[in-house]
């Protein structure tokens, strides 16, 4: 819905000044993302199926296990309180024969293995999942949806949002559900053949803005980078000479006790009491028209909820229109380079991207109980 409306304001109201934009983890073409939001797939490729498993259920046995997102079916995840999809495995046997599964022994052995060892088919709902279906190393928790309600429901955040008076009461809706439509080829199942995918709207806006960034948590079971990413090389900008696929840091800052006794298990998980300097936060691809995409390393679906550090630097970069990472050294420099030469300007690069302004340099000092922060640039 951010290009839908993108498009929208650019095309019929020029009195916002809209300069740009960020996307996460969204659904952008059906086609692109079709394997990368498969549940059968995304396993294998993060080792909780093995090859021969994968092989047999995937070539030979026809299993295509698109997840709900992709199939637009809603789903309700498990809390204190409820016990959601326990219905059996022959239920779930059943669904896969409408959609070409082979109904033999051999492949009814494989496909139970299979829900065995990942959790259900990384289900969004089962009472009993033991992997997160937002993000694969975050930890499992039934609270997560009513600490996300808690959190909404504040009144500093109602403030923060605009909506201390509203029809609304209480977030969610009472009934616990939203109900639209979709019409567009992304994460839709029932898309009509003529329908849009959102590679047609970049298309339209990325040349009207000034900045245009997908990102994408690369632990995202629920939207997986690799068809995010493929997707938006379909809109088909050239790539900057040096914007290729590279990495970019952020600095990992302490967090206080106090915070991290505070705050949901499913905020964060890798804050820490101490700093950590320049860290890995994802890699980079830089096109014309100040397109980008840009992956959130450790992340899941919600990036700021999962690497909120990683995210705010982001962010940051966005809205201030400086770069993640500087670029590379040009394609004829790489092609025509000595190993020598490579080895010193690979190590000097990644210096360099590790450093001011690209990345915050924070100054610090350790005391007896504590760790503190004395100085943000």
């Amino acid at each position: 819905y951010i290009p839908t409306l993108a498009k929208e304001i650019l095309e019929h109201a020029p009195q916002i000044n809209l300069v740009g934009l960020a996307v996460g983890d969204p659904c952008t073409d059906n086609t692109a993302q079709k394997d990368s939001m498969d549940a059968l797939w995304y396993s294998h490729k993060y080792g909780l199926v093995p090859d021969a498993i994968f092989d047999l259920l995937w070539n030979h046995c026809n299993l295509r296990l698109p997840n709900k997102l992709m199939r637009a079916v809603k789903s309700r995840r498990p809390t204190a309180s409820k016990n959601n999809e326990h219905g059996s495995e022959n239920e779930f046997y059943s669904q896969l024969q409408n959609i070409g599964f082979v109904d033999s022994p051999q492949c009814k052995l494989a496909f139970r293995k299979f829900l065995l060892s990942t959790s259900r088919a990384l289900s969004q709902s089962w009472r009993d999942m033991f992997i997160d279906d937002y993000s694969l190393f975050a930890p499992v928790t039934i609270l997560e949806d009513v600490q996300m309600q808690q959190y909404m429901n504040s009144t500093s955040v109602r403030k923060a949002l605009h909506v201390e008076e509203s029809p609304i009461e209480t977030w969610p809706y009472p009934n616990d559900d939203f109900n639209y439509t979709k019409e567009y080829d992304a994460c839709n199942g029932d898309a009509k053949k003529d329908a849009l995918s959102m590679i047609e709207f970049y298309r339209k806006i990325v040349p009207k803005l000034a900045s245009v960034w997908v990102y994408n948590g690369d632990t995202d079971p629920c939207v997986s980078y690799e068809g995010t990413r493929l997707a938006i090389e379909r809109a088909g900008f050239s790539e900057v000479d040096g914007g290729s696929y590279r990495p970019w840091f952020y600095n990992h800052t302490a967090t206080t006790l106090q915070i991290l006794a505070e705050k949901a298990a499913m905020f964060g998980p890798d804050l820490l009491v101490q700093p950590t300097g320049a860290q890995f936060g994802g890699e980079v691809v830089n096109y014309e028209n100040g397109l980008s995409f840009v992956t959130v390393h450790g992340s899941g679906h919600m990036v700021p909820q999962f690497r909120p550090q990683a995210a705010l630097h982001m962010i940051q970069k966005l809205v201030s229109y400086q770069d993640l990472s500087p670029l590379l050294p040009s394609n004829e420099t790489l092609t025509k380079i000595c190993d020598k030469g490579f080895s010193k300007s690979m190590d000097s690069w990644t210096e360099k991207a590790k450093g001011s302004p690209y990345v915050d340099q924070v100054q610090w000092e350790s005391t007896d109980s504590s760790i503190i922060d004395t100085e943000t640039k």
